[in-house]
């Protein structure tokens, strides 16, 4: 196999891994399974790895690379976006309008566990756009304002979601937590570290507080780790953000994002962190059967908007 960057700089950016003769997905899976310690090692220094070229034709192909590389399952109980199950432990990426993008983030920042890696192979690449954009944790945290981050360091994050049975957008309570049973609900929020409460109108409001940076479990380093630029109202097109607050008003939003204390976020500090999150965004477009690997705690991951027909599948990982 042959190793490479992906974008230029090279040091600290994803990777890009070529075959380099047999490019059966039988023979990536053999190197992945005889050179594991290799590619976690890559992983760890670059955040990403591209496996581009290999002969991967179907979701059970590319659960069966996930594994080599040493992929265990994740459930998605909790989970905040609509996804479809296709096979065994494989979903659709978000299902999310074409049209609109899919902000930088970490996956599932907004529960106190989340996955440790994510695996995404392109089935049908986009006719133009589609691209899985990538950033940095640690470009994204050194280049912010040093008060930024130590106050939300500090005071850490409380995301908050509302479900309006009467608001046909996103998912129920019922797919989220896959359960139609409310006791169930709670019990499945006191696990993962959060609160609900019923509201008028059937209205399940659930709050989260999590940290807004997180410490690298294998190279102990403190990044950027959160979902504020995406939960946070700021981020809607206003047009759709005034929708919405004449729906529901302007503290029952579906997602909300403030200060762990219950302050709300400033608009500069939404700014700022918008700033850091565009300058160090990275995108490539897919080739038709790549499969990207991504370290959850040390890469951000979202999506440009699209045209014609784009199928990207997904492997949330344990491991």
């Amino acid at each position: 196999m042959h190793v490479g960057p992906l974008f230029t700089p090279a040091a600290a950016h994803p990777v890009m891994v070529l075959p380099a003769a047999d490019s059966s997905a039988g023979a990536l899976c053999a190197q992945a399974t005889a050179n594991r310690a290799y590619f976690d090692t890559l992983l760890r220094q670059h955040g990403a790895i591209l496996f581009r070229g290999f002969d991967i034709q179907r979701a059970e192909d590319f659960r069966t690379c996930v594994e080599s590389l040493g992929g265990t399952p994740y459930g998605y109980v909790g989970g905040n976006t609509p996804r479809t199950n296709v096979a065994v432990d494989i979903f659709t990426s978000t299902e999310y309008p074409a049209s609109e993008v899919i902000g930088l983030h970490h996956e599932m920042s907004y529960l106190p566990k989340w996955p440790r890696r994510l695996f995404f192979y392109s089935l049908v690449p986009a006719r133009q756009g589609g691209q899985t954009s990538l950033a940095s944790s640690r470009d994204v945290v050194q280049a912010l304002p040093a008060r930024l981050v130590d106050k939300l360091r500090r005071k850490r994050i409380t995301y908050v979601r509302h479900f309006h049975p009467s608001l046909p957008i996103g998912k129920s309570w019922q797919a989220t937590y896959q359960t139609t049973d409310r006791d169930q609900v709670a019990a499945i929020a006191a696990r993962q570290a959060s609160t609900c409460e019923w509201l008028p109108g059937d209205v399940l409001r659930v709050s989260t507080r999590c940290e807004a940076l997180t410490t690298h479990p294998e190279t102990g380093e403190e990044v950027w780790f959160n979902q504020v630029e995406q939960w946070h109202p700021s981020s809607l097109d206003p047009s759709m953000r005034a929708m919405f607050e004449e729906l529901v008003g302007k503290h029952q939003l579906p997602h909300n994002c403030e200060y762990g204390d219950g302050e709300p976020l400033e608009d500069h500090v939404l700014a700022e962190i918008r700033l850091a999150l565009t300058q160090h965004k990275l995108l490539f477009d897919w080739q038709r059967r790549d499969l990207l690997m991504i370290d959850n705690v040390l890469m951000m991951h979202g999506r440009e908007a699209f045209t014609g027909e784009r199928k990207t599948l997904a492997y949330l990982s344990e491991s």
